[in-house]
This record gives C-alpha cells, sequence and structure tokens, in this order.
C-alpha cells in the first residue's frame, strides 16, 4: 500500500499519466499545425486505448479469464471510426486530414502498449513520432517546393486573366495536365477560377512560378494546393 493505494492502484495511476502525457506530447504537434484534433483530442485517445488495456488485466486478476489481444483489436478497429472524421475533401477535391487520422491510430497502439506494461515501447514510440514528425514535414517541404508537379487554385477578376495566365504557362514550357472551371459568386463581384494541374518538365522552383503569376494582371487569389 502506498499513499492509500494498492500497488495495482498505483500502476495503474502512472500508466494513465504516462500515457495522457505522450497522446498529449503527439497532439501538440498537431494542434501547432492547426489541426482540428489537437491536444486534449490525442490525450484521451492514449488514455482511452490504456484504460481499456487496464480494465482487461484487471479482468484477469479478478475472474482469472479475459484475452489481452482480444481487448486491444477491438480498441484498433475502433479508432478508425474516430480518425474517419478526421479526413474531409476540400472544395478543390484536396483531400486532408489522413495525417491526423493516422497520427489518432497510432496514438491508439501507444495507449495499449502503456496500458499493457509495455512502457519502453510507448516512450520510444512516442519519441520517434515526434521526431520524425518535424523531420519529414521539413524534407517533404524541401521536396515538394522542387518537384515537377504542381497543383495550383487560382481566381481573377475575368476571362482575360485566365487567358494570360495560360499564355504564361505556353511560353515557360509548363504543360496543362488538368484544369477544373468554376464561376466564384462573390457578395461583391463574380470572379472566375480555376484549381490547375501543372507539369513544370525543368528544374523549376514552385515559388517562383507562384511569384510569377502573382505578377499577372487580374489575379485576385492564388494557393498551392
Amino acid at each position: 500500500m502506498v499513499c492509500g493505494l494498492s500497488e495495482f492502484e498505483g500502476i495503474t495511476f502512472l500508466k494513465i499519466l504516462l500515457a495522457s502525457l505522450c497522446g498529449g506530447m503527439i497532439g501538440l504537434e498537431r494542434e501547432m499545425k492547426g489541426r482540428p484534433a489537437g491536444l486534449k483530442t490525442f490525450s484521451l485517445v492514449c488514455v482511452g486505448a490504456a484504460l481499456t488495456m487496464i480494465t482487461n488485466e484487471y479482468i484477469n486478476v479478478l475472474h482469472g479469464s479475459g484475452d489481452n489481444a482480444r481487448m486491444a483489436a477491438q480498441v484498433i478497429s475502433g479508432i478508425g471510426f474516430l480518425g474517419a472524421g478526421t479526413i474531409m475533401v476540400t472544395g478543390h477535391n484536396q483531400i486532408k486530414g489522413l495525417t491526423t487520422a493516422a497520427t489518432l491510430w497510432v496514438t491508439a497502439a501507444l495507449g495499449i502498449a502503456i496500458g499493457a506494461g509495455f512502457y519502453f515501447g510507448g516512450i520510444v514510440g512516442v519519441v520517434v513520432i515526434y521526431i520524425t514528425s518535424f523531420i519529414y514535414h521539413h524534407l517533404d517541404k524541401i521536396i515538394m517546393k522542387s518537384s515537377r508537379h504542381m497543383r495550383i487554385y487560382v481566381e481573377g477578376i475575368n476571362e482575360e486573366f485566365m487567358l494570360g495566365l495560360v499564355n504564361y504557362f505556353n511560353k515557360s514550357g509548363i504543360k496543362v495536365l488538368g484544369l477544373q472551371r468554376k464561376s466564384e459568386d462573390k457578395w461583391y463581384e463574380k470572379d472566375t477560377s480555376a484549381t490547375i494541374e501543372l507539369d513544370l518538365g525543368k528544374n523549376m522552383l514552385h515559388s517562383a512560378v507562384i511569384d510569377h503569376i502573382r505578377t499577372l494582371e487580374g489575379l485576385r487569389y492564388i494557393d498551392e494546393l
């Protein structure tokens, strides 16, 4: 007995606390990037998974029966519903939330490891995930900014802007792989807009392409997707 708690209760407290901290660390990285699932969400997922495994251990101790593998499987499959809720398709047919969904899934796995008493695996897992998330984020930015393929969304004030944009692509040797047009009915004015997939065809920085498009007359908005 420690502070009025049995050994099992003391270990349970430490497991839940560790799960909360580990889940919160991963969620902090997502929250800093403005994602819908942040620190509290990830902390709760990790605690929930750990508590499931602790409960299963309690059933084993109390009744001498139970299946740890089955409880873990239910957590892993069940977290898929929560992850699916973070995935969305934007108005530009861009899929967002896949990384958040994957991170929620792996956070549940961390909770299972901690709840099962595999502290080394849980701590190493959260350290590796936390560090590699930052490394891969910056590495992805380096790779993508010089990638041959590029996808942009533009809004212009009239059709002349779109013609000037296509003319710029032709002169620069940039191939248009796909172009989806639609009208943006703003409260103040009617714009013309398009989502465009490009093949730069040569060593050209994405930032250079966007900077040049910003100089075109009639541009109202541009964003790389």
